[in-house]
């Protein structure tokens, strides 16, 4: 007990939490208000059974748990699921930097530089859309569960065999929370694999227990989600030629653009710069060429085993569900900050060229903030348009049926000429920020939440459909509605 107390004082005296504490508020405190993404209605007005078997199916077991217990047994409102959620997932991020800050310090003395890089690796550029969704506390459990898992890797490097169970135990959680981001484990366990190779033939080795260690939770999860529910994105058809061109085309958007969550080439030009001072550092250092070689060859390994791991899920699923986006892709993103640790760590860097590279990383921090802050504005300034919109939709079905006497039980949806996913002016990329009238499954699910009736959504009429698509809106119009009976004939925009 007494050994509890001291390592609680001790935690609640270290600035660095309260460091950490701060940086997550910075970045994620905006999102502090209940905010929406189409799969949210879902969630709030879904049956409970129907989204724990929706998470269940997607192998997601804490998180069909988790929204069990919240919502099913503690009973608590949509506002206070996601209150719970976002403090959740606050709570998980400022122990997962502090925790791999910790790891940092063992290579990296300078406390500032240390921060920076932990800050960097977990909240990069796609962080963003791990906050926007209603189990975002459980997606940011996966990421800290991920920081304890290299923790246990570590440990088993520098010789605690037993270590390489609790990696692998804490593997199998992290998939079951959400498997987009699993592929943080690799990513930075590829630091300590290089650290902890003296020679080929225990690098080899390293690589292969890191491999296991990610890879047999995964497949666990994989034939969890074949064998025991239903899944199309791993029961449909895998077209091998395709899946590789669309899989070649995400990589590019993911290098290159970005998903547009920084400016266009900012990500890649960034790694190239870090990349390039790694080579520069390497043949400027008094060491034989094979020694030169092999330091440069390290950070071409560290780029390439993260992409792998961040892309080879998607060559799982079928070749219809390959979908690059931030969520799925965050392992990438931490990148720069792998690359940056893998700089400090095999190379003395004199004290001007450190600020500089500080600087850098500061001023990229920086833009991520700006880009973090405008999404996170325009998640609202959406939500709040589609709340209007609903809100008129129903008021145009109580005007109908005070007129007629009808009760709209029943719609049909339909697009107009020129369909936009997302309303205009809005940043959008991928899933983020998109109308929830942009999909046809959602559509029922907002009108719910705002008007309380449950609608049954039926096929749309041909001649109906003609006439629709011969117009164009940017926003709502009373046009877009036609009563027919007990039918509402919707055009989504």
């Amino acid at each position: 007990m007494e050994n509890l107390k001291s390592k609680m004082k001790e935690l609640i005296k270290n600035e660095d939490l309260y460091i950490f504490t701060i940086i997550a508020i910075v970045f994620f405190g905006a999102l502090c208000k209940l905010q929406y993404a189409p799969d949210t209605y879902s969630v709030f007005t879904n049956e409970l059974m129907s989204s724990v078997k929706h998470f269940l199916s997607c192998g997601r077991i804490v998180t069909a748990v988790a929204a069990y217990g919240v919502m099913g047994i503690l009973k608590l409102s949509s506002e206070w699921t996601y209150i719970l959620s976002y403090v959740f997932a606050v709570i998980c991020i400022i122990i997962a930097l502090y925790r791999l800050n910790k790891l940092i310090q063992k290579d990296i003395k300078n406390h500032i530089l240390s921060a920076i890089i932990a800050t960097l690796i977990l909240i990069n550029p796609f962080s963003l859309e791990l906050f926007l969704y209603i189990e975002k506390g459980i997606m940011v459990l996966s990421v800290l569960i991920c920081v304890l898992a290299v923790e246990q890797m570590d440990k088993f490097f520098q010789g605690n065999k037993k270590s390489i169970i609790w990696a692998g135990i804490l593997m199998v959680i992290a998939n079951c929370c959400y498997q987009g981001t699993v592929g943080l484990f690799v990513a930075i366990s590829l630091i300590y694999i290089v650290k902890y190779s003296k020679n080929v033939k225990q690098f080899i080795a390293n690589n292969v227990i890191v491999a296991l260690t990610y890879g047999i939770p995964a497949l666990l999860n994989f034939l969890l989600v074949r064998f025991f529910f239903t899944n199309t994105r791993v029961n449909g058809q895998l077209i091998l030629s395709e899946s590789i061109m669309k899989v070649i085309d995400g990589t590019k958007r993911m290098l290159v653009n970005s998903y547009d969550l920084l400016p266009k080439y900012l990500f890649l030009v960034v790694i190239v710069i870090i990349l390039g001072i790694i080579i520069y550092k390497a043949i400027r250092e008094n060491i034989n060429a094979k020694q030169k070689a092999l330091k440069i060859l390290g950070a071409f390994y560290l780029i390439v085993g993260t992409l792998f791991a961040t892309v080879a899920p998607q060559m799982l699923q079928d070749t219809n569900s390959i979908w690059f986006v931030a969520r799925s892709s965050y392992p990438m993103a931490a990148i720069i900050g792998i690359l940056v640790l893998y700089l400090f760590s095999k190379f003395d860097i004199k004290e001007i060229m450190k600020n500089v590279i500080i600087c850098i990383l500061i001023i990229f921090l920086l833009i991520q903030y700006v880009y973090f802050m405008n999404y996170t504005r325009d998640n609202y300034i959406g939500n709040y348009i589609d709340k209007q919109v609903s809100l008129e939709i129903n008021q145009e079905i109580l005007n109908y049926e005070k007129e007629t006497g009808n009760t709209i039980d029943t719609i049909a949806i339909y697009r107009d000429k020129t369909p936009q996913y997302v309303y205009p002016e809005l940043k959008a990329s991928g899933d983020i920020n998109i109308k929830a009238y942009s999909a046809d499954w959602c559509v029922s699910r907002i009108l719910k939440l705002y008007t309380g009736r449950e609608f049954n959504v039926v096929e749309s009429n041909q001649e109906i459909k003609e006439q629709f698509e011969q117009k164009s809106w940017d926003y709502f119009s009373e046009e877009q509605i036609i009563f027919e009976n007990n039918v509402m004939h919707l055009c989504v925009f």
